[in-house]
C-alpha cells in the first residue's frame, strides 16, 4: 500500500474539485483501490489526502475496526480542510487554554478530541449517498459519538454536513463499508446551549434574557443523566417471534432540550429593540395570564412584572420558559414528517403530523403542526407551533374532514425558520422562528381545545433525547452489542423520570419505526405481570373523556386502568371497569358481542351506526388517519367516503379505522370522564390483572384526551381522523 493517490492533491496548489450533486458524478479516476480494500486501507492508500485524519484515526485506535469485518460508514475529510480546523480549535477566542490542546497542530490535540473527532466522522452502518444523504429534506446521521449530524441537499446541488462540510466524492464501496469524501471535518458545537446563543449576535435579545432568568446556568447546564443503567434480561416477549432475540438496551441517558427563538430582527419587527422593550412586552402578554392560565399554587405565586428574573412566574420567565422543551429535536424530528428517513411514514387520507409538547412553563403544553394540505399554507415542509384552527378536529361531513367554512384559520401560529434552525449545542438544537411565541389564552381556550391525540414517545423525552424515536431498526441494529437485531429497544425500569413499574416482573419495549399498526410507525411495549404508571401531560383544566388505542391480542390479559394525583398507588382510584385485551376468547362473533364491532361489509352506511352501538360499549373503532407499514397508498384528503373502502373492499388496507385480518381490528377504549386540573400532575396506572402468564403483553401507543363538550357536539362528530 506504498502506493499514493495524485490527483487530489491538486487542490493544495490551486486547483479545486468539483463539488457533486445528485445529477452529476466527480471524476475520481485518481482514487486508489484495489479488489478486498477496507476502509482503512482506502485511507492508507491515499494518505497524501487524508494524512491528518489517518493519524487521528490511528491516535484514537479507530483505524483497527475500519480495517476489520462490518458495515461501516467513514465520513473522510481532506487534509486542506483538517489543517483549517485544528487551527480554528487552537485559536478559539472563547476558550482560554487552546481547548485543552498543547500545540498547533494534530499532534496537539488531546486523546479525547481525536477519539471524538474519529467517532463523529463514523456511522455504525452502511449509509448510501444516494439513498440518504442525497435527499431534499434534512436527514439525521447517527454516528459513532452517538451524537448525530444533518444532511442536506443545498439548493445549489451540494450535499454538506451540518450546513457546512461539502461532499467532495460518494459511495466508495469498501469490503466493510462506505466511505464519502468531504472537504473539511463536520463541525460539532461542544459547547452548551447558553454559549451557542451568547456567541449568535442575532439572538442578542433572546439571550439577555436568557440569561437574567439564571435558566442559562441552571436547567440548560444539564446535559447527561448521572448513572448507568442495566438490564438482566433484554429478549422479546415470550410466545412471539421475538422470544429469542437479544436486543439492544441502553446504559445511559442524555438530556437535551429544543429552543425556540427569535432573532432580533424579528423582536424588531414586533417594537422590540433591546431588553427593556422586551420586558414591557412580556409585562403585556403574561401579566394577566392568571385568568387562562391555572399553573401549580398560583395562590401563593403572583405573577410578577418587577426584576427577579429568576423567578418562574417573572412574566419574562415565563416568556423564556415556553420556548424550551425537554425534548431536544432538528426540525425533521418536530414531527413524523415525510422524508427518506421515516421510510415507514404512515398518515393516510389526508392525516397530517403534529405532535404536542411539555414546555419548561409549568403545566403547559405547545402543539407543533405541519399542515400538509392546508389552502393558507405555501410550502408543505413549512412546520407552526400553536396553529390555531376553529373546529378542528370536529366535522361536519361523514367520512370526511368537513366543510371548508367550519375549519377558519384564527391563527396562522408561529413558523419555524427551517433555514435558520438546526444550531446543535451539546445538549440541545436551536431554532430560529418568526414571530414572538407566547402561551397566550388562545392557546388553552383555541389551540388545545381540541381531541388531543398524544404519541406515548412525546411523553417520555428519553426517547427522544437518545435518538431512538425516529431511529430505523438498522440504525438500532448496528448500536446493538448482542447482536444484529434492531426490531426493539429493550428499556430499562428505571430509565424514565415520568414512568414507575410497581412489579420487578415488567418488561419493557421501545418498537422502533417499522410496519406497525402503530400511530407514527412505533409504540411502547410491556408484557409479562405488566403494572405501571406514568405522568399525563398537562392539559387545561376542565372536564375530559380519556381514551387509549390497543390492539386486541390473544396475549393482551384483562387490564384494569387507575388515575390518581401522584405515583403512589394509595393515590390512585380506578379508571372504569377491567376489560378483556385478548381478542377473542372464542371467535370473532365474541368479541363483536362485547364491543359492538361489525364488518365493513355489514354496514352501508360507513360504520355510523355501529360507532354509536360500539360507544356505548366503551369502544370506537381506530381512526382513518393512517395505516399499518406503508400502506398508506391514498396520503390526500378524500371527496368521498367510500373511498376509505374502495368499491370492491381494495381501500381497506391503507387505513386502520376499518383493516381487518392483521390479528384482529385495531380499536380504542373509553376509559371514562374525569375533571382535569391543569395545576395538578396526574398518572395513569396500567395494571394487567392476570399472573404467572409472562406472555401476556399490551402495547401503549397514544392516548387520547378529548374536551367532552368536543364529544358531545350536537351539530359535529370528531371521531373519524
Amino acid at each position: 500500500m506504498k502506493n499514493r493517490v495524485k490527483g487530489l492533491f491538486v487542490l493544495a496548489v490551486g486547483f479545486a474539485m468539483t463539488l457533486v450533486s445528485c445529477n452529476k458524478e466527480p471524476d475520481e479516476s485518481d482514487l486508489y483501490t484495489f479488489t478486498g480494500q477496507t476502509i482503512e486501507d482506502y485511507l492508507q492508500a491515499n494518505d497524501s489526502i487524508f494524512h491528518l485524519f489517518n493519524i487521528i484515526m490511528e491516535r484514537s485506535q479507530y483505524s483497527n475496526m475500519m480495517s476489520t469485518y462490518g458495515e461501516y460508514t467513514c465520513y473522510a475529510p481532506m487534509d486542506d480542510g483538517m489543517a483549517k480546523y485544528i487551527d480554528q480549535l487552537y485559536n478559539d477566542s472563547t476558550s482560554e487554554d487552546h481547548n485543552g490542546m498543547t500545540e498547533n497542530s494534530v499532534y496537539g490535540l488531546t486523546d479525547k478530541q481525536c477519539k471524538e473527532i474519529a467517532r463523529f466522522h463514523l456511522s455504525p452502518l452502511s449509509v448510501s449517498y444516494v439513498n440518504q444523504l442525497c435527499k431534499g429534506n434534512e436527514q439525521t446521521i447517527i454516528t459513532m459519538l452517538n451524537t448525530p449530524f444533518i444532511s442536506k441537499l443545498g439548493d445549489d446541488g451540494i450535499v454538506r454536513f451540518n450546513d457546512d462540510a461539502a461532499v467532495l466524492s460518494y459511495d466508495h464501496e469498501m469490503e466493510n463499508g462506505i466511505v464519502h469524501i468531504i472537504d473539511k471535518p463536520i463541525s460539532r458545537n461542544t459547547n452548551l446551549a447558553a454559549k451557542v446563543l451568547k456567541n449568535m449576535p442575532e439572538f442578542s435579545i433572546f439571550y439577555e434574557a436568557l440569561h437574567a432568568t439564571g435558566l442559562d446556568s441552571t436547567i440548560l447546564a444539564l446535559y447527561e443523566k448521572e448513572g448507568t443503567y442495566s438490564l438482566s434480561e433484554n429478549k422479546g416477549r415470550p410466545g412471539s417471534s421475538f422470544a429469542d432475540i437479544l436486543y439492544y438496551y441502553p446504559t445511559e441517558c442524555k438530556i437535551r432540550y429544543t429552543i425556540f427563538a427569535e432573532t432580533d430582527d424579528v423582536f424588531r419587527q414586533n417594537d422590540i429593540t433591546d431588553f427593556e422593550s422586551l420586558k414591557a412586552k412580556c409585562a403585556e402578554w403574561y401579566s394577566g395570564a392568571a385568568a387562562w392560565y391555572d399553573y401549580p399554587d398560583k395562590s401563593s405565586n403572583p405573577i410578577s412584572t418587577g426584576d427577579d428574573y429568576t423567578y418562574t412566574y417573572n412574566v419574562v420567565n415565563m416568556f423564556i420558559r415556553y420556548h424550551i422543551l425537554r425534548a431536544g429535536m432538528t426540525v425533521s424530528h418536530l414531527v413524523y414528517e415525510d422524508n427518506g428517513n421515516n421510510v415507514n411514514w404512515n398518515y393516510s387520507f389526508g392525516g397530517e403530523p403534529y405532535d404536542y409538547y411539555e414546555t419548561l412553563l409549568p403545566h403547559t403544553l405547545m402543539k407543533i403542526w405541519q399542515p400538509l394540505y392546508a389552502s393558507d399554507n405555501t410550502n408543505s415542509k413549512n412546520i407552526f407551533i400553536n396553529r390555531y384552527i376553529e373546529n378542528n378536529t370536529l366535522t361536519d361531513l361523514v367520512g370526511l374532514y368537513g366543510s371548508a367554512g367550519m375549519h377558519t384559520v384564527k391563527d396562522k401560529g408561529v413558523l419555524v425558520n427551517r433555514a435558520k434552525s438546526n444550531i446543535q449545542a451539546l445538549n440541545a438544537y436551536i431554532h430560529a422562528i418568526d414571530k414572538p411565541l407566547v402561551y397566550s389564552r388562545d392557546v388553552p381556550n383555541g389551540v388545545l381545545h381540541e381531541r388531543m391525540r398524544i404519541d406515548a414517545v412525546t411523553m417520555f423525552p428519553e426517547l427522544i433525547n437518545n435518538d431512538f424515536r425516529f431511529a430505523t431498526p438498522e440504525e438500532i441494529g448496528a448500536m446493538n452489542p448482542y447482536g444484529t437485531d434492531g426490531g426493539q429497544v429493550r428499556l430499562p425500569l428505571d430509565y424514565f423520570d415520568d414512568l414507575v413499574c410497581y412489579k420487578q416482573k415488567t418488561k419493557l419495549s421501545f418498537y422502533v419505526q417499522g410496519a406497525w399498526r402503530a400511530w407514527e410507525s412505533n409504540q411502547i411495549s410491556g408484557w409479562d405481570e405488566n403494572d405501571f404508571a406514568f405522568r399525563l401531560p398537562p392539559v387545561p383544566s376542565g372536564d375530559y373523556e380519556i381514551r387509549i388505542v390497543y390492539p386486541p391480542t390473544k396475549f393482551g390479559g384483562i387490564q384494569q386502568y387507575y388515575i390518581g394525583t401522584t405515583k403512589e398507588t394509595g393515590s390512585m382510584q380506578p379508571l372504569g371497569i377491567p376489560f378483556d385485551a385478548r381478542y377473542p376468547n372464542t371467535s370473532l362473533e365474541a368479541d363483536r358481542t362485547a364491543t359492538g364491532y361489525l364488518l365493513y361489509t355489514e354496514f352501508s352506511d360507513y360504520g355510523v351506526a355501529s360507532d354509536l352501538v360500539m360507544r356505548n360499549h366503551g369502544y370506537m373503532r381506530a381512526p382513518a388517519s393512517f395505516s399499518r407499514g406503508t400502506y398508506n397508498s391514498i396520503k390526500t384528503p378524500i371527496t368521498d367516503p367510500a373511498d376509505l373502502i374502495g368499491t370492491d373492499g381494495s381501500n381497506i388496507p391503507y387505513c386502520s379505522r376499518y383493516e381487518e385480518g392483521y390479528g384482529t381490528s385495531l380499536l380504542r377504549r373509553i376509559l371514562g370522564t374525569v375533571h382535569l386540573d391543569q395545576d395538578k400532575d396526574y398518572w395513569l396506572r396500567i395494571k394487567n390483572l392476570l399472573t404467572d402468564y409472562p406472555e401476556l403483553g399490551f402495547s401503549v401507543d397514544f392516548i387520547e384526551l378529548v374536551p367532552v363538550d368536543i364529544v358531545n357536539s350536537q351539530d359535529y362528530t370528531e371521531d373519524w381522523y
